[in-house]
């Protein structure tokens, strides 16, 4: 039986259409202000994207902001217990939902 493969990208693409199925509110996940609505949508997206095995450099691709953005949000979560590594040196990619 022959499976479809499919990329990183598209897959997060797949994930955000499914998440956000109105464009005004991706529009808010991707806008440049700093407002409390907007961190806590994104928080909630990247920890969706890195627990359906998604790279932080593509969820940065995806979002239009940049790694280190992501990777401050994926320790914030896993230091507020939304999300686990199995361990300290493992990539966020295996990261699973608390």
């Amino acid at each position: 039986m022959k499976t479809a493969i499919e990329s990183p990208q598209a897959k997060a693409e797949r994930l955000l259409m499914a998440m956000f199925p109105d464009k005004d509110d991706l529009k808010k996940l991707t806008a440049s202000n700093r407002s409390h609505e907007k961190m806590d949508l994104l928080r909630q997206t990247i920890a969706q994207l890195i627990i359906e095995g998604i790279p932080t450099a593509v969820i940065a691709r995806i979002l239009k902001t940049g790694q280190a953005t992501i990777q401050y949000h994926a320790r914030w979560l896993e230091k507020n217990g939304k999300i686990v590594k199995p361990s300290r040196f493992a990539h966020w990619i295996d990261a699973r939902e608390v």
